[in-house]
């Protein structure tokens, strides 16, 4: 059994997938952050479907959240085989960085939401974190290596049933599932991100005009 961290909104407390909560901020399960939350969940669980989530809540009313309060998040995250924060702030932190340092080097693999515009945003631009964003070029279990300075790969941005929320969010959600569909049964995970950029559909950033004159290929 894969267990997961997802670092969001609160989860239903019906969902499948959901093993147990951590509440650090009182999200609402029915609200935009309980939402946001369940997007994550449905384009992880995509690609890896038997995964059990330790769902820490870090959005409160609005979609707020700290530093201080993601940093907790990744702390309480240990143990788990992926973490997914598909979230990011603007600030470097030295805690939410000691934090991933930790779960760094225990081997677990961490995947983080990283805007295609804008400055750097954390944990993505921390080392030891794949960084993804999203890249309209790839589809459901598709991915690119982007090896850009703020982000290392691309996925898909879209969610067919949620329409409302898309983006880097999504990107990195899509990635996380296809990450944990190569976790299975590896013992030391750090080798997944090189496989992973040998392998992507697409190698280099996307070219937005070139993309728009010719279909993708299949």
């Amino acid at each position: 059994m894969m267990r997961i961290a997802l670092i969001d909104g609160p989860l239903r407390a019906d969902h499948p997938a959901l093993d147990r909560r951590i509440l650090l901020r009182p999200g609402n399960a029915d609200g935009p952050e309980g939402a946001h939350a369940g997007a994550m969940a449905a384009a992880l669980l995509a690609s890896c479907p038997d995964a059990r989530l330790t769902n820490i809540v870090v959005f409160g009313p609005g979609l707020t959240t700290s530093a201080d309060c993601v940093a907790a998040a990744l702390e309480a995250a240990q143990g788990a085989a992926l973490v997914l924060c598909a979230l990011g702030m603007a600030r470097r932190d030295a805690a939410m960085a000691a934090a991933v340092d930790a779960l760094a080097a225990t081997g677990t693999a961490i995947v983080a939401a990283a805007p295609a515009r804008g400055g750097l945003v954390y944990p993505a631009a921390f080392d030891g974190v794949i960084a993804v964003q999203g890249d309209a070029r790839c589809g459901p279990g598709t991915w690119s290596r982007l090896d850009l300075p703020h982000a290392d790969f691309g996925a898909c941005p879209v969610l067919a049933d949620h329409p409302g929320i898309g983006g880097a969010s999504v990107a990195a959600a899509c990635f996380a599932g296809i990450v944990a569909s190569q976790l299975a049964g590896v013992a030391d995970h750090r080798g997944i991100a090189e496989a992973l950029a040998c392998t992507a559909r697409y190698q280099g950033r996307e070219c937005r005009t070139a993309a728009m004159a010719s279909p993708a290929p299949r």
